[in-house]
């Protein structure tokens, strides 16, 4: 199976490179393309791939622009390092995606599933595409109900200065440093809070941008964070996620 690989950080592609190799060493890697100039030109030049992995967000532009130009008439797995909420939509339109960082597991069952169905599969409509991914968002959720004791409090989203995934259950920290649980995953979160004011720095933690005193490099291209009130342990961005976070941090 000839495999192309849009993706613009080396070390990320190199990591999928490995997964595919795990899962069928007969998998031929065509090329890795990191923008979207190079992209055009490739198709422009060479026939179609088996399967594309497709990262939506490119160095010099997202992947819609090189639909734009070129008809691809191939599978395209998509793979983004933003858990949106409007990627779910893929799965109902035969087109399976990956949130970056890459597991083993993700990358199994979109090939399985590439595998079990490829008569189904068909090339993507640019502007179906388009509308399911920058379609309008759901409503931001902007306070959580919480049980305390025998009262209810309604807590708005911005007083939350983090959530944290600790022993089964998921808890929210306000800046006055008072904690209770809300019944939503981190990953639910990511969906449902506003994305500027809140980031997942990794599994266990999502952030609000206020809560953020400092951020130290830290080894192996990853960062150490400081919030207030503080944690009782260090929280560290992944290599995976660092580009992404300074992204955020500088909108």
């Amino acid at each position: 199976m000839n495999v192309l690989i849009f993706e613009d950080e080396k070390h990320t592609a190199l990591r999928l490179i490995q997964l595919l190799g795990k899962y069928d060493s007969e998998i031929k890697v065509l090329d890795v393309i990191g923008s979207v100039k190079e992209g055009i030109q490739w198709y422009r030049n060479n026939a179609f791939p088996d399967l594309v992995f497709q990262d939506i967000l490119l160095n010099d532009g997202d992947c819609f622009d090189i639909f734009d130009e070129v008809k691809v008439e191939t599978p395209i797995i998509f793979t983004t390092a933003y858990n949106e909420y409007a990627l779910r939509s893929f799965k109902m339109n035969s087109i399976d995606y990956i949130v970056k960082p890459y597991d083993y597991d993700e990358v199994k069952d979109a090939m399985d599933k590439f595998r079990n169905f490829r008569e189904m599969f068909l090339p993507p409509e640019s502007e179906l595409i388009k509308r399911i991914v920058f379609r309008e968002k759901p409503e931001i959720k902007k306070r959580f109900l919480v049980k305390l004791g025998d009262r209810y409090r309604s807590i708005r989203s911005e007083d939350i200065a983090w959530f944290i995934y600790d022993d089964g259950l998921t808890f929210a920290v306000t800046f006055d440093n008072t904690r209770f649980p809300v019944n939503y995953s981190i990953d639910q979160l990511s969906s449902l809070l506003d994305p500027a004011l809140f980031y997942q720095v990794n599994r266990k933690y999502m952030l609000n941008i206020e809560s953020i005193r400092n951020i130290h490099t830290w080894f192996n291209s990853r960062f150490k964070i400081e919030i207030t009130p503080n944690s009782e342990e260090d929280i560290i961005v992944s290599r995976e996620r660092a580009k992404d976070f300074k992204l955020w941090l500088d909108r």
